[in-house]
């Protein structure tokens, strides 16, 4: 398997199963030419990895049909094909298996290749539109601080005690999702937390695993562009809980769909804990909430009593992620005074209202909002912090629904003094799109902004602001260390920490937009 053909570093391990063996754990429909000592060593359903021992799923893309693959992946040494009906001639010494859902089979297959390793770990899994990175975050600081050795998978790749590998996916697919928790297995991780996309249930790669503790953060509109409606993006997220009927499920019940999700999955006679703000029916809640520009501080009370707990972390809004974050320790029987010890040793997750550092006294964040709901927080744990004018700097996902483009301006107008729209990750979209939709809601709202179309530029932008006493928040990548271009266009590398200290350092940060250096390559060989 080629890592370079997913983006990111990654060397799987080889396995070896006999197909009779393999086939067993499968709900077969049809067999043809099937050979039950054939020997499979690993399966993929990207026919640029197949190879030989390689069993290739022919899985129905958004765009093609994988069984247009099947020829690419036996010419690479593929015998052994896994589809949803038998073609109408058969390729020579393949052997075909048809079943009812072929996601459901890749998962199961990398699963049980790899030695169900999730069953070997206590896992952990986290779904929710906003908060999942940081309650992985703060659960995992906790299990640390207990000894604990953890792993995190998420939107920042697969951490393993501090050693990160890149993943492409939040959830990664089968194939790889199980290849790095056998990892884990090999390297002596004891813990791992999931973050567990709506995208990952959907289409099934966690199909099969079974997890200790599942938690839900919230649900507001995201991803409505594969989803279609919220009521099927809430059922995506309540699958999580079919895999954790034998355990614990975490629910935050402060929104509509919370409450509603610890309903049904308490229907179902799963234990249920549910967290919430003072006044709701809750089993964990805080009291006392105080924040600054150092950090946090609440009591943490539950059944068993009352902790005082700090967090590093800045925004009230955090408050929410740690309740989760503690409650699943507290069903593991973790001590309430080894939980707050443990949340307040968590790092401040990266990009997630992360403070620019300067000796220049500039108030700089950088967060990861991206939906409405999480620029909405973010905007008011800023303004529960300072008095100062807000300088907001964002763009809108160029995939997003137009109304919801709209309605990023109008929280962005309610919770800033000054907007600066710029580009985002475009993907289908353009950024006239963006701005046909997003200005008229700046407009009506009445707030001053400007639009300034290079990102790079608009961060030197936000800097100059801070230079005259407003606190400025650069909103929307993050983390991230890519900018989506529009229409196919590929990505870029974008990293807003080193954009903004260049800017801060009197540099023009857009000697790092890497069309730049493509212009003046261009430039150059037409002088």
């Amino acid at each position: 398997m080629d890592p370079q053909l997913f983006g990111f570093q990654y060397c799987p391990k080889e396995h070896r199963m006999l197909l009779d063996a393999l086939a067993s754990e499968l709900q077969l429909v049809a067999t043809a030419q099937f050979d039950p000592l054939r020997e499979v060593t690993a399966v993929t359903h990207d026919s640029r990895v197949a190879g030989p021992g390689t069993a290739f799923v022919a899985v129905p893309g958004f765009h093609h049909d994988g069984m247009k693959f099947v020829p690419d992946a036996v010419a690479r040494g593929t015998n052994v094909v896994v589809c949803a009906q038998l073609p109408a001639e058969f390729l020579p010494d393949v052997t075909y298996i048809v079943v009812p859902d072929v996601r459901i089979a890749l998962a199961l297959m990398a699963r049980i290749l790899n030695g169900k390793p999730d069953e070997q770990l206590r896992m952990y899994g986290i779904t929710g539109t906003n908060g999942k990175t940081s309650t992985a975050y703060f659960l995992s600081s906790i299990l640390r601080h207990a000894k604990r050795r953890v792993g995190v998978m998420g939107t920042i790749g697969f951490d393993l005690d501090g050693k990160i590998i890149e993943t492409p996916n939040t959830t990664p697919e089968a194939p790889i999702l199980h290849d790095l928790l056998r990892t884990a297995v090999e390297g002596g991780t004891e813990d791992v937390i999931m973050e567990v996309s709506s995208h990952s249930l959907q289409l099934e790669r966690v199909a099969g695993m079974s997890f200790d503790v599942a938690m839900f953060t919230n649900l507001t509109e995201d991803h409505l562009e594969l989803h279609g409606t919220m009521e099927a993006y809430f059922d995506a997220k309540r699958r999580l809980f079919e895999h954790a009927a034998a355990g614990y499920s975490i629910v935050d019940v402060g929104g509509e769909w919370g409450a509603r999700a610890a309903g049904l999955i308490e229907a179902t006679g799963a234990r249920v804990v549910r967290v919430g703000c003072p006044g709701d029916a809750v089993d964990v809640r805080p009291e006392n909430i105080a924040t600054d520009l150092d950090g946090t501080t609440f009591d943490l009370v539950t059944s068993s009593g009352t902790v005082p707990v700090r967090l590093r972390a800045l925004g009230g809004y955090h408050v929410r992620n740690a309740l989760l974050a503690a409650a699943a320790a507290m069903t593991q029987g973790y001590a309430l005074e080894t939980i707050a010890e443990g949340l307040g040793e968590a790092e401040p997750v990266p990009g997630r209202l992360e403070r620019v550092l300067n000796e220049d006294g500039l108030d700089v964040f950088i967060d990861y909002a991206h939906t409405t709901d999480a620029l909405h927080s973010c905007l008011e744990a800023v303004r529960a912090l300072s008095d100062a004018p807000i300088t907001l700097v964002f763009g809108v996902l160029g995939d997003r629904i137009p109304r919801l483009r709209r309605e990023m301006g109008t929280v962005a107008a309610a919770g800033a003094d000054h907007i600066i729209l710029t580009e985002d990750d475009l993907k289908a979209g353009s950024f006239e799109e963006v701005v046909a939709d997003v200005a008229p809601a700046l407009d009506e709202a009445g707030v001053a902004w400007e639009r300034i179309d290079n990102r790079w530029d608009a961060i030197a932008a936000g800097i100059e602001r801070a230079r005259q006493g407003d606190i400025v928040i650069i909103a929307g990548k993050g983390h991230e260390k890519q900018l989506i271009l529009a229409d196919g266009q590929g990505a870029i590398h974008l990293d807003e920490m080193a954009a903004a200290k260049e800017a801060i350092a009197g540099r023009d940060p857009r000697v790092l937009d890497p069309r730049e250096e493509c212009e003046k390559s261009r430039h150059k060989l037409i002088s």
